[in-house]
């Protein structure tokens, strides 16, 4: 597994650098607000559990592949355009969280929060919009929340 901070192997890149986003998801991401987030939301439930090096690993291995999960967003004149994000760290979009429960909560409430919580914050407009948060010691596996912006 490479050091803490290092980009995953992906597949080559043949994509251009630049590629106009479809009027369609233009529309959903100018849709976007900070009461209306336009992202989808998913949770799973894994048994078994899976480790943060090995969805990171399956991530890269079979997302990483489509040009979409490496392209940040970057408006112009003409409305956006999708761009190859030179910053990316595979450690910024799978990212490890741990349930804070509360006293007297179940873990299945504490998971249901943390959906809310994470359901309400934007992604980082920066860097490729999506995110998988996983909870690694979940009811004897894992859960895995993923978030990935309409467009």
């Amino acid at each position: 597994m490479p050091a803490r901070g290092t980009m995953l192997p992906t597949t080559p890149r043949t994509a251009p650098r630049a590629e106009r986003m479809s009027r369609v998801d233009t529309a959903w991401l100018r849709m976007d607000n900070e009461v209306n987030l336009m992202m989808i939301v998913g949770v799973w439930l894994l048994t078994p559990a899976i480790t943060s090096g090995a969805l990171r690993e399956r991530t890269a291995d079979q997302l990483l592949k489509y040009d979409r999960f490496r392209q940040k967003v970057q408006h112009d004149t003409m409305g956006a355009q999708w761009v190859e994000d030179e910053q990316f760290d595979i450690e910024r979009h799978v990212v490890v969280r741990k349930l804070a429960r509360k006293k007297g909560q179940s873990e299945r409430a504490a998971l249901q929060q943390l959906c809310g919580d994470l359901a309400t914050t934007p992604l980082d407009n920066d860097h490729p919009l999506w995110q998988f948060s996983l909870i690694e010691n979940y009811e004897g596996g894992s859960a895995l929340v993923a978030r990935i912006h309409h467009c």
